[in-house]
């Protein structure tokens, strides 16, 4: 076959979750025979890992989710017209890189299979919204679950993701649950001297993560235990108010904010932590994910705090290889952070258990689910 595969996350360097996915999956084509283009974000590399690229801009992380991501699908539109009619398949991951299908699959009659981590349109409803967002929430909810709906196979992050698919008219049999993996033979879970009181949270910083709570946690931890730092590695829209909010509450000193990061360098963090935190707060967006933080946090073999969120705790068993917290609530996060760091034998057992539970989601083992699927006649 020849498929065309799409991300609107950047390819090369990796940056984020998503990309990652792909590319694991664009391989696992490649590896069974098939003819495969990338046409993704990169920084201009013609290849990556022997598969041709076909380079386009991203979407911005910075300014407006909406206008960045119609933007990028004018340039992806022209992309496509070039290589469509080569095209046995399309392969997309997400549905911002997915919307030019509405226009092109009725014409050219391709075939499309999506696969879905984030259903982004439910992240508009989260914290402060723009006049421009709050009057097209309703719209662009349309527009992604009717883009949903057209594909022929669908692949979802978690059972909690593929229940709201199928809530809004997605049809069962078209939808495989794939949870997301990590690289575990990039990740080391050796640690650094100093790692014992150091904490991590690992990725972007937008409203939807909750990096506020984490913030709003460290002066009660450090109440108890004053040696904590707190690593905050990774770049995003709430940033500068995250800066801001360390500097009212008097926590900026025991706090390091690295900003964007290639993806080996963010990596290399987590050996300097012994504590990673996944604040998410409880909505539906947050509630149907399970985050590639988690995985990477186990894979490194660094303990998880989580909110309990429904997607999470399908993978993550309590007292095991996770503990969880109230979503949303600060002195619940601290309180939990202050047990683990007084009990170092159970914070051990989180960290060995983590590292067992990263090796059930490896690549080898779920980027041929994803193919299987996605290829399914």
């Amino acid at each position: 076959m020849n498929i065309i595969v799409t991300t609107h996350d950047s390819i090369h360097p990796i940056k984020g979750g998503g990309a990652l996915r792909t590319l694991k999956t664009a391989e696992e084509f490649r590896r069974r025979g098939h003819n495969v283009i990338i046409i993704a974000p990169t920084d201009g590399a013609a290849e990556v890992n022997g598969i041709k690229i076909e380079w386009l801009r991203g979407p911005s992380k910075q300014r407006s989710q909406i206008l960045s991501s119609i933007k990028f699908n004018v340039r992806l539109l022209i992309k496509y017209l070039k290589f469509i009619r080569w095209a046995d398949l399309i392969f997309v991951h997400n549905t911002i890189a997915a919307a030019v299908m509405l226009f092109l699959k009725p014409v050219f009659r391709c075939r499309f299979a999506l696969d879905i981590t984030d259903i982004h349109a439910e992240y508009l409803s989260i914290g402060r919204r723009t006049i421009m967002e709050t009057l097209a929430t309703p719209l662009l909810l349309f527009i992604e679950y009717r883009i949903i709906r057209i594909a022929e196979s669908i692949t979802a992050a978690s059972l909690a993701m593929k229940r709201v698919l199928v809530e809004h008219g997605v049809r069962p049999d078209r939808i495989e649950v794939v949870y997301d993996g990590a690289e575990i033979d990039r990740l080391s879970a050796e640690k650094s001297d100093d790692f014992y009181f150091n904490l991590i949270h690992l990725g972007l910083i937008d409203k939807q993560h909750g990096v506020d709570v984490l913030i709003k946690a460290l002066p009660e931890v450090l109440k108890e235990f004053p040696l904590v730092k707190c690593f905050i590695v990774g770049d995003g829209r709430e940033l500068t108010k995250i800066k801001s909010l360390a500097l009212e509450l008097g926590v900026f000193d025991n706090c390091v904010f690295t900003g964007q990061l290639p993806c080996q360098e963010a990596r290399a963090y987590l050996q300097k932590a012994n504590i990673g935190i996944i604040p998410r707060r409880d909505n539906l967006p947050n509630r149907i994910v399970t985050t590639l933080k988690l995985l990477e946090y186990w894979a490194s073999g660094t303990g998880v705090i989580s909110s309990r969120l429904e997607a999470i705790t399908e993978v993550g068993m309590e007292g095991l290889n996770i503990t969880y917290f109230e979503p949303g609530s600060p002195s619940a996060l601290a309180l939990q952070i202050k047990r683990l760091l007084s009990a170092p034998e159970k914070l051990d057992l989180l960290r060995a258990n983590g590292i067992k539970a990263a090796h059930h989601y490896c690549w080898d083992l779920l980027a041929p689910q994803i193919a299987d699927k996605a290829v399914e006649l």
